[in-house]
């Protein structure tokens, strides 16, 4: 059941206007304030015609909230580009959009700033790299993977994009499995997110 309420979604959306660094916000937690939204507007819907008071509570309802969601979420892009612009990593959680957006942004300007340096030595990169390059990109879009956590049982298999068969699972169970098939189930609560720990790091 969505918990969510409008004060819930005003203090998120406070707190990371007030704050300078990106601040915590999951999958889970986005899905539901989209519930939240998706609710009041079915409410708005449901109310009689002759009831003009309550129609204009619902409307002005939806349109804060419209904005609250835009703005948080473009108010992170802006501090993610932020990061990426100054090599700085995020300590934060982020949604797994923001994630691949991150990570994208991050390879692209690596990237880029590699191109400057050769290009300032005189290097030209030959047609190999740039195929390398292309393929490495493509992988990272098509073949993602994410370990996640199951919270409830799926007990019919399901087909990934990779075109492998994974499931059934029981609620617990721990298993990878392609990140376009959890981006719904990660907004939903039906999987949550678990972290690999670096070994480099640990150590």
């Amino acid at each position: 059941m969505n918990n969510t309420r409008y004060d819930d979604i005003r203090r998120v959306w406070e707190n990371e206007a007030k704050m300078p660094d990106l601040q915590d916000l999951d999958d889970l937690t986005v899905g539901e304030m989209g519930e939240y939204l998706a609710n009041v507007r079915l409410a708005l819907t449901e109310v009689p015609a002759e009831n003009v008071l309550q129609a204009e509570l619902y409307t002005r309802e939806i349109e804060n909230i419209e904005y609250m969601l835009k703005d948080l979420l473009l108010l992170r892009r802006e501090k993610i580009l932020r990061a990426v612009l100054e090599d700085r990593e995020i300590k934060s959680s982020m949604t797994l959009a923001e994630e691949e957006f991150f990570n994208r942004l991050s390879r692209g300007f690596k990237g880029h700033t590699e191109f400057v340096e050769e290009t300032l030595s005189g290097k030209v990169p030959s047609s190999q790299d740039r195929e390398d390059i292309s393929k490495e990109g493509a992988d990272d879009e098509t073949l993602g993977y994410i370990v996640v956590r199951f919270t409830r049982d799926i007990d019919t298999p399901f087909m990934g994009l990779d075109e492998r068969a994974y499931g059934p699972f029981k609620s617990g169970d721990i298993a990878t499995i392609p990140t376009a098939n959890a981006q719904a189930w990660l907004r939903d609560g039906t999987v949550i997110r678990v972290v690999v720990e670096d070994p480099e790091e640990s150590e």
